[in-house]
């Protein structure tokens, strides 16, 4: 029973197209086909129009001025950088101190001299101006 459906699909298949050959399609797909083509050509003529004009017109210079503002952005966050970078030095250097006192101080079992104040005063300006 299949060997019949596939035998009759492949006489169906073999039909010759000649001049006397007719088909049928309704308006609708006819006026579909139609405005299908009118749109497309249509698309193609605009596309072509604006690719000429792109190429008529001079090139836009963006790329001077967003790298200067990426290169300020730049130099900006690098001198802030900086300045925190020696800002912690500086507090490090400062505790660093404050521990030399303190170990000097246990050794000997003598009283601060006053270091100690001056060196948490340093610190402590240190600190504040990290917060701004």
């Amino acid at each position: 029973m299949l060997i019949k459906h596939v035998h009759h699909l492949t006489q169906l298949m073999s039909i010759k197209i000649s001049e006397n050959t007719e088909f049928k399609i309704d308006i609708k797909t006819v006026i579909g086909i139609i405005m299908l083509t009118t749109t497309l050509v249509g698309m193609y003529y605009s596309l072509q129009d604006d690719i000429a004009l792109a190429k008529s017109l001079p090139p836009v210079e963006v790329g001077r001025l967003e790298y200067d503002l990426k290169e300020k952005w730049n130099k900006e966050n690098i001198d802030y950088l900086i300045e925190r970078v020696d800002m912690l030095e500086e507090m490090g250097d400062v505790v660093s101190e404050e521990i030399t006192v303190l170990s000097t101080l246990v050794k000997d079992g003598t009283k601060t001299d006053g270091k100690l104040d001056e060196l948490a005063k340093q610190l402590k300006a240190l600190k504040e101006k990290k917060r701004k």
